[in-house]
C-alpha cells in the first residue's frame, strides 16, 4: 500500500475530519437518530428477480411503518448473487448483504435470524406444474401423493422443493441450471417442473417461444407449507434490523395491508390458474422446525 503524503490531505480531507470530530461530539442518541439503518440486498437472479421486487416493496413498506419509531432507513440494491452466496454472506462477518428472503427450514434457522411473518402469505408453497403439451392426460388421473410417484420431477438439487418431494417418495431429477431445467423437460428428461403459483405464468411466458412444446398443467395444485421470510445475520446488527422489520410487518399483517399487497400483486396469476378449481394434494414439509405460525390463518393464502 502506498503511504499517504501531506498533499493527500487537501481541504476536502480536513473537512471530512472536522465533520467526523463534530459527529463524535454529539450524544450517541443524536448520532443514532441521524444515521439511517441500512438494508443491503441482492436484486435476484433471472428466475426470481420479479418475485424479489415484490419482496423489496414489502420490506420498504415495513420500514416506512417504523420510520417514526426507528428513524430513517436506506435500501441499497446490489447485483445478483446466487442464493448460496447470500446465505454465506449472512452467516459470516462483515456481510455484503444484510437481508435476504428465503424459505423457512430448521437448518437455516440454526444459522440465521428469520422474521417469521410470511411475506407472500405462503403462495410459493402452492405448486403448479410445467409439463409437455400432450401429456395432460397423464396428470388428470393423479389424486394423491401415491399417484405422484409415477411422475419424474425436475428441480435444482439444493432447492427445498427437491428435499420435500424426495421425502414424499417422488422421483426427482437434478438439474445443472435453472434455464437448463426447461430444456430438460422439453427433451423428456423428466415429466414435470414444479413452480410456485406466483411464478409459473411468468416462467412459461418467458420460455414458450423457445420451447413451444411446454404447457401449464391444468388439473393439479400441489401444496406444502413453505413460508418465505426475511432473514438476517444472527448478531447484534442483524437482530436490530430484524426487530424493526418485525415491528413493521406485524402492523401490516394486523391491519390487512400485507395481505392486500400480496393479493393485488398476484390476483391475475391466481385467477388465470384457477387455483380454487384444482385438485389439491397436500405434501408434508419435513424441513420446518415447528416454530412457523402455520395456525395463524390471517397470515396465509388459501385457494
Amino acid at each position: 500500500m502506498t503511504p499517504f503524503s501531506r498533499r493527500d490531505f487537501g481541504k476536502g480531507a480536513h473537512l471530512a475530519i472536522a465533520l467526523c470530530l463534530a459527529d463524535f461530539a454529539l450524544p450517541s442518541s443524536a448520532r443514532a437518530a441521524e444515521t439511517p439503518m441500512t438494508f443491503t440486498y441482492s436484486e435476484g437472479q433471472n428466475e426470481i428477480g420479479l418475485a424479489k421486487r415484490f419482496h423489496w416493496a414489502v420490506l420498504a413498506a415495513a420500514l416506512e411503518r417504523t420510520r417514526k419509531s426507528h428513524g430513517d432507513y436506506r435500501l441499497v440494491a446490489l447485483p445478483s448473487m446466487p442464493m448460496k452466496r447470500q446465505e454465506y454472506e449472512l452467516t459470516h462477518e462483515r456481510p455484503v448483504i444484510t437481508v435476504a428472503p428465503f424459505g423457512s427450514n430448521a437448518e437455516r434457522a440454526g444459522r440465521m435470524l428469520p422474521v417469521r411473518i410470511p411475506i407472500d402469505a405462503g403462495l410459493l408453497g402452492y405448486r403448479v406444474l410445467l409439463i409437455r403439451e400432450g401429456d395432460q392426460q397423464n396428470f388428470d388421473r393423479i389424486r394423491s401423493i401415491e399417484d405422484l410417484k409415477s411422475i419424474r420431477f425436475g428441480l435444482m438439487p439444493w432447492w427445498d422443493d427437491a428435499w420435500i418431494m424426495r421425502a414424499a417418495g417422488a422421483t426427482v431429477v437434478d438439474g445443472d441450471s435453472f434455464e437448463g431445467l426447461f430444456h430438460m423437460l422439453a427433451a423428456s428428461r423428466f415429466d414435470a417442473f414444479s413452480r410456485g403459483a406466483s411464478e409459473v405464468i411468468r416462467d412459461f411466458n418467458r420460455m414458450k417461444s423457445q420451447l413451444p412444446e411446454l404447457a401449464i398443467e391444468k388439473h393439479l395444485l400441489l401444496h406444502y407449507p413453505l413460508p418465505v421470510y426475511f432473514w438476517f445475520s444472527n448478531d447484534e446488527e442483524g437482530q436490530a434490523r430484524a426487530e424493526r422489520v418485525r415491528a413493521g410487518l406485524t402492523e401490516m399483517a394486523a391491519d390487512g395491508t400485507l395481505k392486500k399487497m400480496i393479493l393485488k400483486s398476484y390476483a391475475e396469476d391466481i385467477a388465470t390458474l384457477h387455483l380454487s378449481e384444482r385438485q389439491v394434494i397436500e405434501i408434508p414439509n419435513p424441513l420446518l422446525d415447528g416454530q412457523d405460525p402455520l395456525d395463524q390463518a390471517t397470515l396465509w393464502y388459501r385457494p
